[in-house]
Parts: C-alpha cells; sequence; structure tokens
C-alpha cells in the first residue's frame, strides 16, 4: 500500500515544496520591492523638506541681492553727484583763480597810478613856482623885461594853457583811481563770494562722501549676510544633491540615463583649434604696445580678485594705479565703439584695432573721444582722477581677441609699468 501511494505522494509533495519556494520567492521580492519604494518614499519627503529650505534661503538672498543692487545704484548715483561736485570745485578754483589775476592786475595799475601821481606833483609843483615867480604881468615886466610886450602876453597865454592841461591831468587822475578802487572793491566782493560758494560745495561734496561710506558700511553688512545665506543655501543644496543621489541609485531608470548622457559626453567632437593671428597690423605689435597710461600695476591677469565689497571676480585685464591728472592714451590706432558708463566698471572706452582685436579702459574720469571717433597710436583719449571704482581701483586695461581676453603684460612694454608682483600663466 506505501508503495501504491509513495510516487503520487512525492509529487504531491514536490508540488507543495515547489508552490512553496516559488511563494517565498515572490514574498522575498514583494518585500524587497516594498522596501525600496518605502525608502524612495522616505526619500523623497526629505527632498522635498529640503526644497522648502533651499526655497526659503533663496527667497532671503534674493531679498539681499535687491538691497545690495539698491546700494550699489545709491553708490553709482552717488559717485556721480561727488564727481560732479568736484568739477564744480574745479571750476570754482578756477573762477578764483582769474579773480586773484585780475585784482594783483589792478593793484598793480593802482601802483603805477600812485607813481604817475607822485611825478605829476613835481611837475605841478615846478610849473607853479614858475608861475609864481613870474607874476601879473604889470608895467615893471614890461620896463625891465628884454621881450616884447606881445610876447609877453603870448607866453602866458601858453602858460595858462599848459596849468589848465595839468587841471585836467589831476582830474583825469582822480576818475581812474575812483574807477580803480570800485573795480578792486567789486573783485573783492566777488572774491569773497567766490570763497562762500567753494565752502558750500566742498561742505555738499563731504556730505555726499560721508552717505557714501554709510552706503558703504550698510552694503558690507548687507554682504555678510547674503554670504551667511549663500552659505546655508550652498549646504542645503549639497544635502539635497546627496539626497538626489541616493534616490537616484534606487533607479534603474536614472542610472541609465546618466550612462547614456556619459557616452553622449564622450562621444562629442573635439573643439576647433584657433586660427593663428595675422602677421601684420595689431597681432604682429605684441610686446611692442605702449600701455595706455604708466603707474604700478596691482590686480594681475587670470587672478581672482576679491573686491572692496567683497565682489569675487576673474580678473579679465590688469589693474594700473596712476595718480590724479594722467592722460590715458590709445595703445594702437582704431575707432572707438563704446563710450560711456557701465555698471561695474565706471566710465569705459572701447577701441576696435581689427582682426577682431579690441582694448578696454575703464575707470577713467572724463573721455576726450566719442564712440566713432578714430583715434591714433598714443593719442590721448581720457584723463585719470583720484576716485576708486566699486570693484577696484586705477585704470582697469583689458585686451581681447572677439570675446576671449588676454593677458595685457603680453602685449605691451612693461618699462613703464612697476609690477607688485608675479602675474600667473594666462587662461
Amino acid at each position: 500500500m506505501i508503495s501504491f501511494f509513495s510516487r503520487p505522494y512525492f509529487s504531491v509533495c514536490l508540488l507543495t515544496l515547489t508552490l512553496a519556494l516559488c511563494l517565498g520567492q515572490h514574498l522575498c521580492l514583494a518585500a524587497e520591492t516594498l522596501q525600496v519604494n518605502s525608502r524612495i518614499i522616505e526619500e523623497q519627503k526629505k527632498i522635498q523638506r529640503l526644497k522648502k529650505g533651499i526655497e526659503d534661503q533663496k527667497s532671503r538672498v534674493q531679498t539681499t541681492n535687491k538691497q545690495e543692487n539698491s546700494l550699489l545704484t545709491e553708490l553709482d548715483r552717488l559717485n556721480g553727484h561727488i564727481q560732479d561736485e568736484s568739477d564744480k570745485l574745479s571750476s570754482l578754483n578756477k573762477d578764483l583763480s582769474k579773480h586773484e589775476q585780475l585784482l594783483a592786475a589792478k593793484q598793480d595799475e593802482a601802483v603805477q597810478a600812485k607813481e604817475a601821481k607822485e611825478q605829476a606833483k613835481l611837475h605841478i609843483k615846478k610849473r607853479l613856482n614858475s608861475f609864481y615867480r613870474l607874476g601879473d604881468i604889470g608895467v615893471l615886466n614890461v620896463i625891465f623885461s628884454t621881450s616884447k610886450l606881445p610876447d609877453l602876453l603870448a607866453f602866458r597865454e601858453y602858460f595858462n594853457i599848459l596849468l589848465k592841461r595839468d587841471q585836467d591831468v589831476i582830474q583825469e587822475y582822480r576818475k581812474k583811481m575812483a574807477t580803480l578802487a570800485k573795480t578792486q572793491t567789486d573783485l573783492q566782493q566777488g572774491k569773497q563770494a567766490l570763497v562762500e560758494n567753494i565752502a558750500r560745495v566742498k561742505g555738499q561734496e563731504e556730505q555726499l562722501a560721508a552717505t557714501r561710506e554709510e552706503r558703504m558700511r550698510l552694503l558690507q553688512k548687507v554682504k555678510t549676510e547674503k554670504k551667511l545665506y549663500q552659505l546655508a543655501l550652498t549646504e542645503l543644496e549639497e544635502a539635497a544633491d546627496r539626497l538626489t543621489s541616493t534616490l537616484e541609485q534606487l533607479k534603474a531608470e536614472a542610472a541609465k540615463a546618466r550612462q547614456k548622457e556619459a557616452r553622449s559626453k564622450e562621444s562629442r567632437p573635439a573643439s576647433l583649434q584657433k586660427s593663428q593671428p595675422d602677421n601684420l597690423g595689431f597681432a604682429a605689435q605684441k610686446g611692442r604696445l605702449s600701455p595706455p597710461a604708466p603707474g604700478t600695476v596691482t590686480t594681475m591677469f587670470g587672478k581672482s580678485v576679491q573686491g572692496k565689497f567683497g565682489i569675487a571676480t576673474f580678473a579679465n585685464g590688469i589693474d594700473i594705479k596712476t595718480t590724479p591728472g594722467t592722460k590715458v592714451t590709445a595703445i594702437f590706432e582704431g575707432r572707438v565703439i563704446y563710450a560711456k558708463f557701465l555698471r561695474g566698471y565706471g566710465n569705459l572706452l572701447i577701441i576696435d584695432h581689427g582682426q577682431q582685436y579690441l582694448s578696454l579702459v575703464s575707470r577713467v574720469a572724463k573721455f576726450f573721444k566719442e564712440e566713432g571717433d578714430t583715434v591714433a597710436r598714443g593719442e590721448v583719449v581720457g584723463i585719470m582722477s583720484d576716485q576708486e571704482g566699486l570693484l577696484g581701483e586705477g585704470l582697469h586695461f583689458e585686451i581681447r581677441h572677439g570675446t576671449k581676453p588676454e593677458n595685457p603684460l603680453l602685449w605691451v612694454n612693461n618699462a613703464s609699468l612697476t609690477i607688485r608682483a608675479t602675474p600667473r600663466t594666462s587662461r
């Protein structure tokens, strides 16, 4: 009986065992899938929380950006007002100098008039003595004089004419002295008005400078807050990136997409080689150009520059510290294609030298050229002042081939420049 049921029993047991194994494997796979899905949901919740934090930090950064932009705009406006007041002071000082020259000239005229007065006094004194000695033409003069009566009468008439002329000279002198005195009084009053106006403008300039310093301190505070918000934002974004990376590892589709993207990047063609410059024109002047202004190079090409407000920038050119009044010249012949204010650069002048080469100079107090003007090599195009820009001090100078910046120190003769530091290799 056992042998009769042994084979069917064995089959049933085997089938049962197989079903149990399949069911167990299915349950394991289901549990694993459930676990993965649970992890995905958990990670997605974390990402949502981090995204909320990121949005909050971005909002704060945007707020500080608006405050920063507003302060930068106000600083630009204040810099413009300070420059206007400086121009007014310069004009008033010139007027004061002219008034002082006029006063000196009138004082010289007064001295000369007084000298003429003394000479006239001596002359008139002699004339009066002669007239006194001559006396009236009486009987005794007629009797004892060797001259005839008509001659005596003619002489007396001539003498009276001379006396009348002397009186006219005295009257003219008095009028001249009165005019000189009035002119000197008017000039003194004009000078006093100019001195008062200069004091008023200086006071306005000092007040604007104080306001500018206050705004700079406030801008520095905003910069500090912005830096803290950006730091927090960076940390949140890094955390979000890590979570996203974990989530992507759990998703096969994302992994395949990354692999496909990597293969796509590897299959991209290499960049075209840059064409060599021509042997004529600007390209042939490398190392032989004169810098736009003499001075000390304070910022080198290719360095990461930390501006006065903590604004990190990559130096596309060099900064040359100059003295106020230094003339700025064109490094090579060309045509002015830009000559106006640009935020962050200040007064900016761009010259097209041909062959896609451009030279840029900024932070210039005043330009002598306009857009469309042609310039010759070494021609004066502007003048420097002692005002600093928001991102640096001194003359900013760049050379570009197309849009790519090049190291200006490799193009100019450095004899008139003092290099403060060793330049880094250009990018």
